[in-house]
């Protein structure tokens, strides 16, 4: 039988789905506020992911969703887990797999309340719907690079790589675990600098010293650590200024959030022709929730001129590649089309 454990949680405001990502050291060990520890060694790297504002899937079982805002088990936010099942208790038992991939590789189940899960339209690791040959990468646009250690493994952020935040590199993760084992366990085997210090505020000063340097990745890094206020006060205003500068050199994350952040009104003022900007410079370099963004944006007119034409051509795109939100608003379209009525202006959805 699964031994499931409760986990208390802040309970916090409705989260957006989509797909901004900002990567956040945690460590294993206990903190002070009586944390529990996990049960096997975890890799100091995880990703924290805080998403865009679209309508939230149903949490239901099979669907993956991504852990935050825990306290107890702080070391569990940013994971991606396996809903399992709804308990009576109103939590929802889900399954971590910790060092997948590796050697040891091992599986937790708890029990965790529904607010402090970001359930995904589309599984970010499912290569099903993905004909480009990505396996899923084209949720941000970014291809696969080889691993710089062992030169073996073609890395995925999304599946099996880590993060080094000291100078932006990335190893695969059987290297990262690896390392965990050798006498340079606490120092980056790329630049060599000291990582034992796994604090959020360590993690934080990296990402800042990068992005002061001009470094887009942590440029954007930085942006949703300010978004979100993961180790940092929360402030938009600040994180609209940082997404901005790496959407200017390319980061198509950062383009993504900043259009969300524009269309939202998070941060600073609601300007939707701009949103739109950001969501077709996004949309034209691979990312997915962009391309349907885009879509909705020209299905409505919200800061464009309306064009059906061009919006089901964004949504197909969007369809194509997985995303389950592009395809409700095909559906949609249709049976609109059907009725003879293409008002949109009451759709939710984006």
């Amino acid at each position: 039988p699964l031994r499931l454990r409760p986990i208390m949680g802040k309970k916090t405001r409705k989260n957006k789905n989509g797909g901004k990502t900002a990567t956040l050291k945690c460590g294993s060990k206990k903190n002070t506020n009586g944390d529990v520890e996990p049960d096997v060694p975890f890799p100091a790297t995880a990703t924290a992911s805080v998403g865009c504002k679209v309508d939230r899937p149903i949490i239901e079982p099979g669907r993956t969703a991504v852990v935050h805002g825990l306290v107890n088990r702080s070391d569990l936010n940013g994971q991606e887990v396996t809903v399992k099942e709804l308990l009576r208790s109103g939590r929802v038992a889900v399954e971590i797999i910790h060092l997948q991939g590796s050697q040891l590789e091992s599986k937790e189940v708890v029990a965790i309340r529904p607010e402090n899960l970001e359930v995904r339209w589309s599984n970010i690791n499912d290569t099903s719907t993905d004909t480009s040959g990505n396996n899923g990468m084209l949720d941000w646009g970014i291809e696969e690079s080889e691993c710089p250690i062992c030169m073996d493994t073609m890395m995925n952020p999304a599946k099996n790589s880590s993060y080094m935040e000291c100078c932006g590199g990335a190893i695969c993760k059987n290297c990262f675990v690896k390392t965990q084992f050798t006498r340079q366990r606490d120092s980056c085997p790329l630049c060599r600098a000291d990582t034992s210090d796994t604090s959020a505020a360590a993690s934080v000063r990296k990402v800042r010293d990068r992005a002061n340097r001009g470094d887009a990745n942590a440029m954007y890094n930085l942006g949703a650590y300010y978004d979100g206020g993961m180790g940092v006060p929360r402030d938009q205003a600040l994180a609209r200024v940082w997404y901005k500068k790496a959407a200017e050199k390319g980061e198509t994350r950062a383009a993504h959030n900043l259009a969300c952040s524009c269309r939202d009104g998070e941060g600073g003022p609601v300007d939707k022709a701009l949103a739109a900007n950001y969501f077709r410079m996004a949309a034209e370099n691979g990312h997915v929730q962009a391309t349907t963004c885009l879509g909705i944006a020209l299905m409505r007119g919200d800061g464009v001129e309306r064009d059906m034409v061009e919006a089901k051509k964004w949504l197909r795109k969007g369809a194509n590649a997985g995303d389950e939100l592009a395809m409700q608003q095909l559906q949609i379209i249709g049976m609109m089309s059907g009725m003879g009525n293409m008002s949109f202006s009451s759709t939710e959805g984006a």
